[in-house]
């Protein structure tokens, strides 16, 4: 009897079985979503699949920015040769809301339009819209930057506030993926790249705040993309022009600069980026294009770095970008060999795909018919790799699966087939223009930007300036930083901050063109010697602050003796990395603004026009600080370290901290 039910559920097993392979065989395995993918992909030719992989460029054409795709029927035409993943767009692009909230919707119709591909397949649209020093609508809401945010109490609700507006107003116009956020642990004051982009130097305050801002551009469905895997807060170099490496072990970035990613992953990151930078320590040695020279490749190359570690070791399975292709650090290396830009790019992408990263970012700017046959080539180039074998079948499958089920999972395949989803266009319009700088976000980055400001050094109760005080020098590093300054000042006057017969004058020390660099006059000589107070900005990028033949190192210490044999004080508002604060340590006062991007724009013009919503409210909430009408309440979020001279007379930054993460003073 036993013997005979054992049977019985052996055969009954059989048969679910067999109809359990039936059903996968009919209808593939896995969720509905990978199904409909997978069957998308049987379908897709291997030029489509290439294609996919690819996002180019198109700032300009034949040397004219592109703003409006109509007027540019010949990269209309160009942009249908191929349904490539998605389209990136830059500053050149992008002249005021509508314009362009008209032009994405326009390459997605384009897109839609192309014919004899075997499914149409919407653009991804990225952009690199950080907030802070690096953003792209230039009409819309600037924020604050990380550090800034990195310096408030309340850090991580601010840093989801910032991604929900930002992703809010990218969404407005029809941008569907954020390269954003930067999750570079900045653990070196003469980083040149990251610095303000970066949250703080302690590696769980930037995976917490990291995740925080990703949450908040997925309130608006917009993807965020973590970078720079593994890391490009501890450089030297700026791999756009150069191949950063860093000296660490792999056990030493597991427990710094692999600990936000790590976190990411495990919170579902959709998207991560690579970054074009070397771990010797860690990675195997190659032989470059001249078949002598012995190196490593960048991590976007590295097997090792992508595959072993963030594929394997991490867990990873989402959507792999690699920085830009056309930087320097790839681009000007000679890596591979190439006698011709096709081949050379070629077998750069081969590496790159080989690696394990999905996405080949900008592999060149598609600006004139030369790059329009280039990419033809290219494309043939990797389909010839892919054939001989050079590069699997199934290597190529599997970023497209990637790429698709991403695609799917923001409902960017799910919508019409154009990737407009049911708006039409004068909707979308009309949506852009009462989102996108709007009143509300302007006055959430203030207050953020108010929070933000750090009292590093308060000697004599410098701050805040007395209202008695007869005659104010505003000294601004560049001539058209007056028009923020200006309105500073304007406001506090409007406060009573400042008294009415106050003598304030608003200069410069610094010229942006010519060769001599240095504006200090005899006449700004007196002006700041008679001075009651000068208020004076910095701006620390990397290890120039330090160079004692700089334009600013001159004039600001030139300054503060000037000011100090008058019998005045001297206030330095630091506009962008905190670590001038040790170079300047003479001043009286030290405060921190952390970001010194979009002086030139009044802030009276936020919303009126084209390009004039960008505005700086950190440098505003500054001077704001200065006056008394907002008190300090930021804290470090970095390790501000010791000026230190070598032997050779030339400044470097110690080991010890002058100012440690954490400090403020109200």
């Amino acid at each position: 009897m036993k013997g005979s039910v054992r049977k019985l559920i052996a055969c009954g097993a059989c048969a679910v079985f067999i109809v359990g392979m039936l059903l996968i065989a009919a209808f593939g395995s896995g969720s509905p979503k990978e199904r409909k993918v997978d069957k998308i992909i049987n379908k897709m030719t291997l030029d489509e699949k290439i294609s996919q992989m690819i996002i180019p460029a198109m700032r300009t054409w034949n040397e004219e920015n592109v703003t409006d795709l109509d007027a540019v029927p010949d990269l209309r035409a160009a942009l249908q040769k191929h349904q490539y993943g998605g389209i990136i767009l830059y500053a050149a692009n992008i002249t005021g809301n509508e314009q362009i909230t008209r032009l994405l919707y326009a390459l997605q119709e384009n897109n839609a339009d192309i014919g004899n591909v075997s499914t149409h397949i919407p653009y991804l649209t990225p952009v690199d819209e950080e907030g802070g020093i690096v953003i792209r609508l230039s009409a819309g809401t600037r924020m604050n930057g990380n550090m800034a945010i990195g310096a408030t109490k309340d850090a991580a609700v601010n840093a989801e506030k910032t991604g929900e507006i930002l992703g809010e107003e990218l969404a407005a116009v029809g941008f569907n993926a954020d390269y954003a956020p930067v999750i570079d642990v900045n653990n070196n004051a003469n980083n040149p790249v990251i610095g303000t982009r970066s949250f703080s130097d302690d590696p769980d305050k930037v995976a917490e705040l990291g995740m925080a801002y990703a949450r908040g551009l997925s309130k608006n469905n917009i993807i965020a993309t973590y970078k720079h895997f593994p890391g490009h807060g501890d450089t030297g170099t700026d791999s756009h022009i150069g191949t950063p490496s860093v000296e660490k072990t792999y056990e030493e970035i597991k427990a710094n600069e692999l600990v936000p990613f790590r976190k990411a992953i495990e919170n579902g990151a959709d998207m991560i980026m690579t970054a074009h930078i070397t771990y010797p320590l860690i990675d195997q040695e190659v032989t470059y294009a001249d078949g002598v020279t012995k190196g490593y490749y960048p991590a976007t190359m590295s097997k090792k770095m992508i595959t072993d570690i963030l594929r394997t070791d991490l867990g990873y399975n989402g959507v792999v970008v690699a920085d830009a292709l056309e930087m320097g650090a790839i681009e000007e290396a000679k890596l591979v060999p190439g006698n011709s830009t096709v081949e050379y790019r070629v077998n750069i992408a081969k590496e790159v795909i080989n690696a394990g990263v999905d996405v080949l970012l900008l592999p060149a700017d598609l600006n004139n018919p030369d790059i329009v046959t280039f990419y033809d080539d290219y494309i043939a180039g990797i389909e010839a790799k892919v054939e001989s074998g050079e590069i699997s079948q199934e290597r190529i499958d599997e970023s497209v699966k990637r790429i698709l089920l991403l695609k799917t999972k923001y409902g960017i395949l799910d919508v019409d087939g154009n990737g407009n989803a049911d708006e039409d266009i004068e909707t979308r319009v009309a949506k852009c223009k009462e989102t996108v700088g709007s009143k509300a976000h302007h006055e959430a980055e203030t207050s953020i930007a108010r929070s933000a400001i750090t009292l590093l050094k308060n000697d004599n109760n410098t701050i805040p300036v007395a209202g008695d005080k007869k005659k104010i020098v505003i000294l601004g590093r560049l001539e058209d930083d007056k028009n923020t300054l200006n309105y500073a000042v304007e406001e506090m006057r409007k406060q009573g901050l400042i008294a009415a017969d106050a003598d304030v004058a608003t200069d410069y020390y610094y010229n942006s063109s010519g060769d001599d660099k240095l504006h200090y006059p005899d006449e700004l000589k007196d002006k700041l010697a008679a001075a009651d107070v000068v208020i004076g900005f910095s701006y620390a990028s990397g290890g120039s602050v330090l160079d004692k033949e700089n334009a600013q190192f001159i004039a600001l210490h030139n300054a503060i003796d000037d000011v100090h044999n008058g019998g005045g004080k001297f206030i330095l508002v630091s506009e962008n990395l905190p670590y001038d604060a040790a170079v300047y340590q003479n001043a009286d006062a030290i405060v921190l603004a952390y970001m010194g991007s979009g002086l030139s724009i009044d802030p009276t013009d936020s919303g009126k026009g084209i390009g004039a919503g960008a505005m700086n409210a950190n440098i505003v909430a500054a001077v704001e600080t200065v006056f008394g009408s907002n008190s300090p309440c930021g804290k470090l979020p970095v390790n501000i370290p010791v000026v230190e001279e070598g032997a050779d007379g030339k400044l470097f930054f110690g080991r010890d901290f002058i100012y440690e993460r954490g400090f403020g003073l109200n």
